[in-house]
């Protein structure tokens, strides 16, 4: 995220796209509402430490610190903006730990709430300290250098930040959009004589497609085309490395390579071709190429027949099933999710393209 000036709304959709991911990993599944009868704020006077588990409370600090980060990037003040930073995250964090009493699964804790402000203190903190100035003037540097100008573009390198965390489970292969099950065969309606290869088209294609929406989404924000090769095979590297980070760091053993296999090799090696072909082009027919790639993509997740069942899938894993079920959710939301604000920042960007030239027609 970028320095805001004194108009830029970024810090506050971060905030708000933040505060979507708290919601989610702090009520998922979403089920099962009931009222035990106890008093309502009792978990704020529980002796502490009342519940302590160390990965929970770890997580509980880490999530809110870029939430703080954020809020305290939303005023002009700097102090202002810690102060309010503090505040919102601590209602925020009450307010999910009041909800959490009408969830049998979940457990409303006053220890939970003093991690979560720490968390966003923390990111406050970061926020407003010299060394974050310091490190803002080398960012907008590089941004201001490898990026063209205007917002779209900002919500651009959060975008593509974010499109990493929905690699984070090493099960779903690397720019797949379907996943095929583990377990016995599931029936299905083939529109091809060959199921098989009805299969391998679309999680090939699948692939195919997202490596083109990812890697045209970013290529179509650079401010020069010399970025080009340098940018797609960073992304690339570095989707590499996370997959081989996460399969390494949560995936048994027989299972390190499940993300990868040849449908998704086929698929990824005529992408990266297309993507070839179509940076040479500039910048408008790559956005248009990029918003097309998305949409197909999503259709083709649409029509996959199959349906992977998560207790299988869970199998894999190496860590406890339960925070796995919660990561897994959280991935797989954000990955539905990412699709729709890329578009919507692709089209931001074809507007502000005419908006642009037709300014500069006006002064001529």
């Amino acid at each position: 995220m970028l320095p805001p000036t004194s108009t830029s709304r970024l810090p506050a959709h971060v905030a708000l796209l933040m505060l979507a991911v708290i919601a989610f990993t702090s009520f998922y599944p979403f089920t099962d509402w009931s009222y035990s009868g106890r008093p309502l704020l009792e978990f704020l006077f529980y002796p502490l430490p009342y519940y302590f588990r160390l990965f929970d409370n770890v997580v509980n600090y880490l999530i809110y610190i870029p939430y703080g980060f954020a809020l305290a990037l939303m005023p002009r003040s700097r102090w202002l903006g810690c102060l309010w930073a503090i505040v919102a995250a601590g209602a925020t964090s009450f307010s999910v730990e009041f909800v959490q009493q009408f969830l049998p699964t979940r457990v409303a804790s006053n220890l939970d709430i003093a991690y979560n402000v720490a968390g966003a203190a923390t990111g406050a903190m970061l926020a407003i300290s010299p060394f974050t100035v310091w490190a803002w003037r080398h960012i907008r540097y590089w941004r201001a250098e490898w990026f063209a100008a205007g917002s779209p573009a900002d919500y651009a390198v959060v975008l593509i930040v974010l499109w990493f965390v929905t690699q984070l489970n090493p099960s779903v292969p690397i720019f797949g959009v379907v996943v095929r099950p583990i377990g016995l065969p599931q029936p299905f309606i083939s529109p091809l004589d060959d199921p098989m290869l009805f299969l391998f088209l679309l999680e090939a294609v699948g692939a195919m497609l997202n490596l083109i929406a990812f890697l045209l989404f970013a290529t179509c924000f650079l401010r020069h085309r010399r970025y080009t090769a340098r940018a797609v095979a960073g992304l690339i590297l570095l989707a590499l490395l996370l997959k081989l980070l996460a399969a390494g760091a949560l995936l048994k053993p027989f299972a390190f390579f499940e993300w990868f296999d040849q449908n998704v090799m086929t698929g990824l090696s005529a992408g990266f071709l297309l993507v070839w072909g179509i940076t040479r082009f500039g910048r408008k027919v790559q956005t248009v190429c990029a918003l097309l790639a998305l949409i197909a993509s999503q259709s083709v997740a649409a029509i996959w027949p199959l349906r992977a069942d998560s207790q299988d899938m869970l199998g894999l894993f190496r860590w406890g099933y339960g925070h796995l079920e919660n990561m897994g959710a959280l991935v797989e939301f954000l990955s539905h999710l990412w699709p729709w604000i890329a578009g919507v920042c692709l089209i931001a960007s074809l507007i502000h393209e005419w908006r642009r030239r037709g300014g500069a027609s006006k002064t001529k």
